[in-house]
């Protein structure tokens, strides 16, 4: 994918956040629209995202959580050597990176709960970047499933997920372009 290619694609959401902010993944009956970007551009594309955001600063009100540092919470909470010892050493039958995967999915819906319950005197916007940090262990799907079956009440406004990696087919993006995930709720570029 070149930059000219996810540079629309930015500018793209951007129109549909202006002009279309009630149908965001109406179509699918989930408020999300997921932004598919190359790993490798993600520095220069949340640059730009940052930059077109402060366009939209009199209208909406952009609420960005950054999973990164939720996971980072999580692991601090935890303890590194503690969820290194554990998935070194599982007890039989138990899935530790798949319990630490929730545990992230959790957190961040939790965050995403917390933003959208908060006084706004503008339209809300609620973005999730720095998704590379659920890897291996969970994906944005996860996320995006989990607010949906828990928190669509809250969800008055749509959700941007800026993932990184490829689309691969329509509904189907490749989490950094390892993990193949299908998106059947929301809107996906």
């Amino acid at each position: 994918m070149t930059e000219v290619d996810w540079g629309w694609k930015l500018r793209e959401a951007f129109d549909r956040l202006k002009t279309r902010y009630e149908h965001i993944g109406r179509k699918t009956g989930a408020p999300f629209l997921a932004i598919v970007y190359p790993p490798e551009a993600q520095e220069a594309v949340l640059k730009e995202w940052r930059t077109l955001a402060g366009t939209l600063a009199d209208d909406f009100d952009m609420c960005t959580i950054d999973v990164l540092a939720v996971t980072m919470a999580v692991v601090a909470e935890l303890g590194g050597e503690n969820i290194v010892a554990t998935m070194k050493d599982a007890m039989p039958g138990s899935d530790a990176q798949g319990e630490l995967g929730v545990m992230w999915t959790d957190a961040v819906v939790a965050e995403v709960r917390r933003t959208a319950l908060q006084p706004c005197s503008r339209r809300r916007i609620i973005v999730l970047e720095n998704l590379a940090a659920l890897f291996p262990a969970a994906g944005p799907r996860a996320v995006m499933q989990r607010l949906w079956d828990s928190e669509q009440s809250c969800l008055d406004g749509p959700v941007v997920v800026l993932i990184p990696g490829t689309l691969v087919e329509p509904r189907v993006y490749s989490f950094v372009n390892r993990r193949n995930e299908f998106m059947y709720r929301g809107d996906i570029m």
